[in-house]
């Protein structure tokens, strides 16, 4: 099966096994949309402006063959249930957000990611499938002061410990601290061609005793003055 879309005078023809669509999902004001500039164009927007849901779409040319990613960046607010229950229905993989300086922000991400297993097991019983669910849980606003921090990074490695296809971050999309390493990780994970991830040049070393599976790839910490 072939999806065949147009942008400008080309038509682009991605075949549906070469489809993904990333979900990035957390509370209101931690940052979601801000991963997701980085991501796109590099940029941190410092005016906060409340979403309803973006969609985007990025699509590559890799070694003749072409790929296609769409982004959903969710609302925090989360007013329809229905809406929420479909984005994690057709997410491929997922970015768990929460602001280390907001302890409600990341009850709100376990919640989330409680339901993404609960819904994507009721999928998987159904069509019978193994499929693997990548997931990052994203601690978002490292840049802050220590002393404003409500979440240890102890607590929240204990989300993916265990599960080869989760990993914890802690990431500041102000000053692009460790945003592309996640994305270059996310996308690893996913199995997904690493011309897709902005991190290609700058791909954290395995073995370098900070990243692993299940564990915290942090900042050092700042030296207060």
């Amino acid at each position: 099966m072939m999806k065949t879309f147009s942008s400008g005078n080309c038509t682009f023809s991605v075949p549906a096994k070469n489809s993904y669509r990333m979900v990035v999902l957390g509370a209101s004001r931690v940052g979601k949309s801000s991963i997701v500039s980085r991501f796109l164009n590099g940029r941190f927007e410092d005016q906060y402006t409340p979403t309803i849901e973006d969609f985007h779409r990025k699509v590559y040319n890799i070694r003749g063959d072409m790929y296609q990613l769409d982004i959903l960046d969710t609302s925090g607010n989360h007013p329809f249930p229905a809406m929420r229950r479909l984005s994690i229905l057709t997410g491929d993989v997922f970015i768990l957000v929460f602001s280390l300086d907001n302890r409600e922000s990341f009850d709100e991400v376990k919640r989330l990611q409680k339901q993404i297993l609960e819904v994507k097991s009721c999928l998987k019983n159904k069509t019978k499938e193994a499929a693997e669910l990548p997931m990052v849980i994203c601690g978002n606003k490292s840049d802050h002061s220590e002393l404003c921090r409500q979440v240890a990074a102890t607590e929240a490695e204990l989300l993916v410990s265990g599960d080869e296809n989760c990993a914890y971050f802690e990431v500041s999309a102000k000053k692009n601290t460790n945003v592309d390493e996640m994305f270059y990780v996310l996308f690893s994970m996913a199995k997904l061609p690493h011309e897709m991830s902005p991190a290609l040049l700058h791909a954290p070393r395995q073995g370098d005793g900070r990243l692993r599976h299940g564990l915290a790839l942090r900042p050092p910490p700042q030296r207060q003055q």
